[in-house]
C-alpha cells in the first residue's frame, strides 16, 4: 500500500487503528505539500485538562487514537478532549514527532459534541483559525486553520478541543490537509480519532 493511500484510510470508530505511519524527530522546515496526517489525543499531563484515559506518550509518533470521557460543557477545562495533529511531507525524516508542513488544515467532527477550542495558530499574526456551525444546531463542526501553531508549547502542531454536554455517544474527529477549507471528506491526507462520551 502506498503512503498516500495509507494516509487516506478512515478506520472504524469502534476499533480505531492507525491509518498512517506515525513518525518522530525534529521538523525540517515549512513544506507545503503533505502526504501524511496523524491526529492523536493528548493527555495534558500536569494541566487542569489532564486526561488519565490517554496513553502518556501519545504524540505524532505514538498516537492514541481513542478516548473515553465524561460529558463536559463547552469551554470548561474538566473533561474536554485535546486533539493534536501533524502533517508530514515526503521529506520528513523517519521518526518525526512534529509537523514539517505548515499549511491549511481542518478539524471536522461527526456525531455528538462540539469543537470548543480552535486556537489561532500565531495569536495576532497573519495566520487564522475559524470555527463553523454548518448545520445550524449551535455546535461547531469545523475548525479551519491556516497553519500549525508557530511558537510556544505545542509549536509545529495543529490543535483543537472537543466537548460534549448533550448526551452519551461518540464523536469522530477527522483532521486533514485542506487547501480549499471545505472539510475533510474530499481530502486524501487525513487521520481520525474517536471519543466515547459517558455519563458523569
Amino acid at each position: 500500500m502506498n503512503r498516500r493511500r495509507s494516509a487516506a484510510i478512515v478506520v472504524g470508530a469502534s476499533a480505531l487503528v492507525a491509518g498512517v505511519v506515525a513518525m518522530s524527530g525534529p521538523a525540517i522546515g515549512a513544506h507545503t505539500t503533505a502526504v501524511r496526517a496523524v491526529a492523536y489525543v493528548r493527555d495534558d499531563a500536569g494541566l487542569p485538562t489532564f486526561n488519565p484515559d490517554v496513553n502518556p506518550n501519545s504524540n505524532c509518533a505514538t498516537p492514541d487514537y481513542d478516548d473515553i470521557q465524561p460529558l463536559s460543557a463547552p469551554g470548561t477545562t474538566a473533561n474536554n478532549v485535546h486533539v493534536d495533529a501533524c502533517l508530514f511531507s515526503s521529506a520528513a525524516p523517519a521518526g518525526a514527532t512534529v509537523s514539517d508542513v505548515d499549511t491549511f488544515a481542518t478539524y471536522e467532527i461527526f456525531g455528538v459534541g462540539t469543537i470548543s477550542g480552535c486556537p489561532d495558530p500565531d495569536g495576532a499574526g497573519p495566520k487564522t483559525a475559524v470555527r463553523h456551525d454548518h448545520n445550524g444546531d449551535g455546535t461547531f463542526e469545523h475548525c479551519h486553520q491556516s497553519g500549525y501553531q508557530s511558537t510556544g508549547p505545542g509549536a509545529l502542531e495543529y490543535h483543537a478541543r472537543i466537548n460534549n454536554t448533550t448526551a452519551p455517544g461518540q464523536t469522530r474527529v477527522l483532521f486533514c490537509a485542506d487547501a480549499n477549507q471545505d472539510g475533510c471528506l474530499d481530502e486524501s491526507v487525513r487521520s481520525q480519532v474517536a471519543i466515547g462520551w459517558v455519563p458523569r
